[in-house]
C-alpha cells in the first residue's frame, strides 16, 4: 500500500515538539558556557540540521546519506562554530581543525576538569556542537518520516538537556518550598519540563497514527480500534497520572535521602587540578634578601591599586608542624579546599571590579602574584596561549599557580574586586566552631605558656594585643652569620641596625625556640615595658607563624600570606614603590578570619630599632636555639607535568644538539590527521566489523538447518544493503522472483526444504548453499561504481529491516 503523503500541519508539529526539547536542553546547558557563542553556535547548528533533515525528506534520501551529509557539515563548520577563537587568526586554522577533531574524542572528559563557565576556552564548544547539530538531524528526520522509529527521536533531542544536567555544576541552584517539602528548582522544572514534552509527543504521534489506520481501514475494524483507543486512551491516562506522582514522590524523597547533594559528573570527576606535595614558599623567603635578588625588579605593577592592595604570591592555609603548606597534610589531594582548577572565562564575585597591569621581570616560578577576588586573568606576550592553559586558580584562597611558569617579558592582566578598606582584626567576632581548628600537638607548649603570663583574654582584642607585643618584643634579622659584601645590603637599608644572627625555618622547635626566648625574657625582668622584653629574633616567616598559630590558638582561622603591598598604607611594612616589585619588598602577613567569614589583614614584621638587651643572670648558660630539621621536598616534575604532582624544578642545562623543534610539530600535525581519518571512519569500521561477525555467526551455526536459513537471512540482507525492497509477508519464492537474481529461485527451493523436509539437509548442502550466497552477493554488487559499493557495505539497512514494516516477519 502506497504511504500517504505527509501534510505541512503533520510536519509543523513533529518540528515544535523537537524545538521544544532544544529548547529545555539549552537552557539547561547555558550554566556551562555563558557566552553568546554557545547561542549563535546553538542557532547555526539547528538552521544546517533542519536544512539536511527537509533535504533528506524532499529527495527521499537513505539514512546512510543523511549521516555522510551530516558529517561533512559536521567537519565543515566546526572550526567557525565551536572553536570561534581560531577565526581572528586564520594560520592557525589547521591547528585549530585538529583541535576542534580531538575535542570530539576528548572534550567530554576535559569539560568536567575545567571550572564553569567555560565559555569558549579552548575547544570545550565541541560537545554541545556534535550534541545539538547530530541530534537535531536524527530527531527531525525520525519525526518526519519514521513510522515506528519515531520514537528515537525524544532520546536524540534530549540528549542535551541531559548533558547540561550531567555535565553542569555539582552545586545546587536555591531550593524553593513547594507544598511540603524543598525543590531544587532549576534542575527539578527543567526535568519535569522535558519529561511532559517527550510524553505529549509520544501520545499524539500514537493517536495520529491510530487515526491513520482508521481511515485506511474498513468499518468493522473502526469499531474495534475505536474501543482499544478508548481503552488505550485509559491506558496512556493512568501512566501519566502515575508518573506525576512518582516524579512528584522523588522530588520529596530525594532530597532528604541525599542530603540535598546534588551528584553529577562533576562531582564523580574531580573538576580541580590538585596541587601535591609543593614545596612552601615561605620556606624561600630569606633568599629574596641575598644580592642577586634584593634590588632586582621582580615586577612592575601598574593600575587601579590603592591603600590596601596587596599581591598575593602564595597563600599557605595548613601546617604540618614542619612548614605551612598550601595543600591539607591530612587530606592530601582529595581535598577540594586546596584544589586548583583552569579559569577558562571568568568568575562572578561580588562588587565592582578594577585592572592591574602585571609585567614580570626577574622573578620566575609557579607561584604567580594575583590581586582581591579575581575575575578574570588575560596573558600577553608572545607565550600568552601557552601561560593561560596553564593557569590554575584556588577560589577558596584566592591564589593562582602557573605551571607553565613566569619568566622575564610576561605580562598578564588582572580584573579583580580589591577590598576598599581593610578590616581591623579587633573588630572580628569569634567563630562559634573556635575548637579543633589545628591539633594540639602542633601548638608549642611554650606558645601556649606566653599566652598565659599576658592575661590579656582570648578574643579578637586579646588577639590584637598579643600580636603587637609580639612584634614589639622580636627583633628583625634575615641570616644566621653577619652578611657581607653584596649580601649586606638589608643590614645598610636599616640604618642604625645592631646586627643579630637567627635561624631560617618555621617547624614547631624552632616557633617553640621564639617563645621560649620571650618566656625567658619576661622572668629576667620586672619591667612590662615592651623596649625591655624584646628577646625573639627572625623575620618574617617565623613571625607569620607564630601569628598564625596564636590565632588558631585563640579559636580563629588563618593562613600565612606571602606577597607584595602596593598601597604603602603601612609605613610599618615594606612597599613596592611607583609599583616596582623587588625582592627587597617581600613581606608575609596573616589573614584572620572572624565568624562571618570576613579575613583581616595582620602585619607580622618584628621591630628593628630596640636591640636585644642582655640577661641579667651573669651566669645563666647562652640560649641555644633547637636544630631545625632541614624541610623535605618531593621531586619536581617538569613545568608540563600534570599539576596534581611536584613542584618547579632547577632550569636543566641546556644541551648541544640539532634543533628537533620542527619534529614535534609535524608528529602533532600527522597525528591530529591520523585521530581525525579514525574519527571519520570509525562507525564505518563498526558497521563493516558488525556485518562480518554476524556472517561468521550464521556460517557457524551448531545445526545445518540454522546454517541454511542463516545463509538465506544473509541473502536477503546482502540483497536490501544493495537497494532491493524491504520483505514482508512474502514467501522465499515471492521474495525470489522480486530480486531476480540468477540463482535466487536455487536459495529459496534449498532453503524450504531445510526447513520443510523431514530429512535434516546433508552438510555438504551447507557448503553449497554458502557457495551460492556468496556468488549472488556479487551478482547484486556487479556493474556498481566503487562509491556504489561502498554504500552497499555500510548500508544499515540490513539491520533495520525487521523494523522497517508493521508486517510480523514471514516464516514460510
Amino acid at each position: 500500500m502506497k504511504r500517504a503523503p505527509l501534510q505541512p500541519g503533520f510536519l509543523l508539529i513533529n518540528t515544535a515538539f523537537v524545538l521544544a526539547l532544544l529548547a529545555v536542553g539549552a537552557i539547561a546547558t547555558w550554566p556551562i558556557y555563558e557566552s553568546p557563542s554557545f547561542i549563535i553556535m546553538l542557532a547555526a547548528s539547528v538552521l544546517v540540521a533542519a536544512g539536511i533533515s527537509a533535504l533528506g525528506l524532499w529527495r527521499g534520501l537513505s539514512a546512510f546519506t543523511i549521516v555522510l551529509i551530516t558529517i561533512g557539515a559536521y567537519l565543515l563548520l566546526g572550526v567557525p562554530l565551536a572553536v570561534p577563537a581560531a577565526l581572528g587568526d586564520l594560520a592557525s586554522l589547521p591547528a585549530s581543525w585538529i583541535q576542534f577533531v580531538t575535542a570530539t574524542v576528548f572534550g567530554w572528559k576535559q569539560l568536567v576538569t575545567v571550572t564553569i563557565p567555560v565559555g569558549t576556552y579552548q575547544a570545550l564548544l565541541v560537545p554541545a556542537f556534535f550534541l545539538v547539530l547530530f541530534g537535531t538531524v536524527a530527531a527531525l528526520s525520525l519525526s518526519w518520516r519514521a513510522r515506528r522509529l519515531y520514537v528515537l527521536a525524544v532520546p536524540a533531542v534530549a540528549a542535551l538537556a541531559l548533558f547540561g544536567l550531567v555535565f553542569g555544576s555539582s552545586s545546587e541552584s536555591d531550593e524553593t518550598r513547594v507544598l511540603w517539602f524543598d525543590i531544587s528548582p532549576r534542575e527539578f522544572v527543567l526535568g519535569l519540563i522535558a519529561l511532559l514534552i517527550a510524553l505529549c509527543f509520544l501520545l499524539w504521534r500514537a493517536r495520529h497514527a491510530r487515526h491513520s489506520a482508521l481511515r485506511a481501514g474498513a468499518a468493522a475494524i473502526i469499531r474495534q480500534q475505536r474501543g482499544k483507543a478508548a481503552g488505550s486512551i485509559r491506558r496512556w491516562a493512568l501512566a501519566v497520572v502515575m508518573l506525576l506522582v512518582a516524579v512528584v514522590a522523588a522530588a520529596a524523597a530525594l532530597p532528604r535521602l541525599d542530603g540535598n547533594d546534588r551528584q553529577v559528573l562533576r562531582t564523580a570527576i574531580d573538576p580541580e587540578i590538585t596541587l601535591s606535595e609543593y614545596v612552601s614558599p615561605l620556606t624561600q623567603y630569606r633568599g629574596y634578601f641575598g644580592a642577586d635578588s634584593y634590588d632586582e625588579e621582580l615586577f612592575a605593577v601598574s593600575g587601579d591599586a590603592g591603600d590596601g592592595t596587596r599581591l598575593r604570591l602564595a597563600v599557605l592555609g595548613y601546617y604540618d608542624g614542619e612548614v605551612y603548606r598550601v595543600i591539607d597534610p591530612e587530606a592530601g589531594s582529595e581535598s577540594r579546599d586546596t584544589a586548583f582548577a583552569r579559569i577558562p572565562s571568568r568568575l562572578h564575585p561580588e562588587g565592582s571590579t578594577d585592572e592591574l597591569e602585571v609585567e614580570v621581570g626577574a622573578y620566575s616560578g609557579v607561584w604567580i602574584p594575583t590581586a582581591g577576588s579575581l575575575a578574570s586573568v588575560s596573558f600577553g606576550g608572545s607565550n600568552a596561549a601557552g601561560l593561560t592553559d596553564g593557569f590554575f586558580y584556588n577560589e577558596s584562597s584566592a591564589a593562582g599557580v602557573e605551571l607553565r611558569l613566569l619568566g622575564e617579558g610576561d605580562s598578564y592582566t588582572i580584573e579583580a574586586v580589591l577590598p576598599d578598606e581593610p578590616i581591623a582584626l579587633d573588630e572580628l567576632d569569634q567563630p562559634s566552631n573556635a575548637q579543633g581548628l589545628i591539633d594540639d600537638d602542633l601548638i608549642p607548649e611554650s606558645l601556649i605558656t606566653w599566652v598565659k603570663l599576658q592575661k590579656v583574654g582570648s578574643d579578637a582584642a586579646a588577639l590584637q594585643t598579643l600580636v603587637e607585643r609580639l612584634r614589639a618584643r622580636g627583633y628583625l634579622s634575615h641570616s644566621l652569620l653577619e652578611p657581607t659584601g653584596d649580601d649586606s645590603a638589608w643590614v645598610a637599608d636599616l640604618g642604625d641596625y645592631s646586627f643579630e644572627p637567627s635561624l631560617a625555618g618555621h617547624s614547631i622547635d624552632r616557633i617553640d625556640a621564639l617563645f621560649s626566648s620571650l618566656i625567658e625574657k619576661q622572668a629576667d625582668t620586672r619591667s612590662t615595658d615592651d623596649v625591655d622584653l624584646v628577646a625573639a629574633v627572625g623575620d618574617d616567616e617565623q613571625f607569620a607563624v607564630a601569628t598564625a598559630l596564636l590565632a588558631q590558638y585563640l579559636g580563629f582561622p588563618a593562613r600565612v600570606v606571602l606577597g607584595f603591598d602596593l598601597g604603602g598604607g603601612n609605613a610599618d611594612v615594606a612597599s613596592c614603590d611607583d609599583g616596582s616589585c623587588r625582592g627587597q619588598d617581600l613581606i608575609a602577613w596573616v589573614e584572620v578570619e572572624g565568624a562571618d567569614g570576613e579575613w583581616a589583614t595582620v602585619d607580622v614584621a618584628p621591630q628593628h630599632e630596640n636591640p636585644i638587651s642582655p640577661l641579667n643572670n651573669d651566669q645563666q648558660d647562652p640560649e641555644n636555639l633547637t636544630e631545625v630539621v632541614p624541610d623535605t621536598a618531593t621531586e619536581q616534575q617538569p613545568p608540563e607535568a600534570n599539576p596534581s604532582g611536584g613542584d618547579q624544578s632547577e632550569q636543566e642545562n641546556e644541551t648541544d644538539g640539532p634543533d628537533l623543534s620542527w619534529l614535534s610539530t609535524v608528529l602533532k600535525i600527522v597525528g591530529g590527521s591520523l585521530l581525525a581519518l579514525l574519527v571519520l571512519f570509525a562507525p564505518f569500521l563498526a558497521i563493516l566489523i558488525a556485518k562480518a561477525r554476524r556472517r561468521r555467526e550464521r556460517l557457524r551455526a551448531p545445526e545445518i538447518e540454522n546454517r541454511i536459513v542463516g545463509g538465506w537471512d544473509e541473502y536477503i540482507d546482502a540483497a536490501l544493503d544493495n537497494g532491493k525492497p524491504v520483505p514482508t509477508s512474502e514467501t522465499r519464492s515471492e521474495i525470489a522472483r522480486l530480486y531476480g537474481t540468477p540463482r535466487a529461485g536455487i536459495l529459496a527451493t534449498m532453503a524450504d526444504r531445510a526447513v520443510f523436509h523431514a530429512e535434516p539437509p546433508a552438510e555438504e548442502a551447507s557448503a553449497q548453499f554458502w557457495a551460492i550466497v556468496e556468488a549472488e552477493r556479487r551478482s547484486l554488487s556487479a556493474g556498481k561504481s566503487r562509491w556504489q559499493r561502498f554504500k552497499s557495505a555500510v548500508s544499515l539497512r540490513s539491520f533495520t529491516r525487521h523494523l522497517a514494516t508493521n508486517q510480523p516477519r514471514s516464516k514460510r
